[in-house]
């Protein structure tokens, strides 16, 4: 076997070796720890925060947020606090169970709406004061 043979077999070891090692490792991933609302009582069109903590060990994966199963959308955790956060305007009274997740951990919070109170008006109106402004 030639020289340049045996440098074509060792560098397709190589190679092979590579891959398999690169298919065998773990990916990288991120864990939803809790999920939290900034308001202990979020008002129907009020702006709330709800932040889902992360236990990152790999990449920043961006946590998905639902509110009884419809999409609020989603948001990356910020590098060096592992928090994910995004604004959520509460459409109707009631129950409401707000999921934060990622492809491997989910958690979830049961939180009640209030009616928005028809007096108030606008982001200074008093039904919004605690949550940041009101919808619109």
């Amino acid at each position: 076997m030639g020289n340049i043979q045996r440098f074509g077999f060792g560098v397709g070891a190589i190679g092979a070796l590579a891959t398999a090692a690169a298919l065998a490792a773990p990916s990288a991933s991120a864990f939803v720890i809790n999920v939290q609302l900034a308001s202990n009582s979020p008002i129907v069109g009020c702006a709330d925060v709800i932040t889902a903590n992360v236990d990152v060990t790999g990449d920043l994966i961006p946590v998905n947020f639902t509110d009884n199963g419809d999409s609020i959308g989603s948001a990356a955790p910020s590098v060096g606090v592992n928090q994910a956060t995004i604004k959520w305007y509460p459409k109707t009274a009631g129950s409401h169970t707000i999921v934060a997740s990622q492809p491997l951990s989910s958690k979830s919070v049961t939180v009640t709406v209030s009616a928005a109170n028809p007096l108030s008006s606008g982001s200074g109106g008093a039904g919004c004061a605690a949550t940041g402004g009101s919808f619109g």
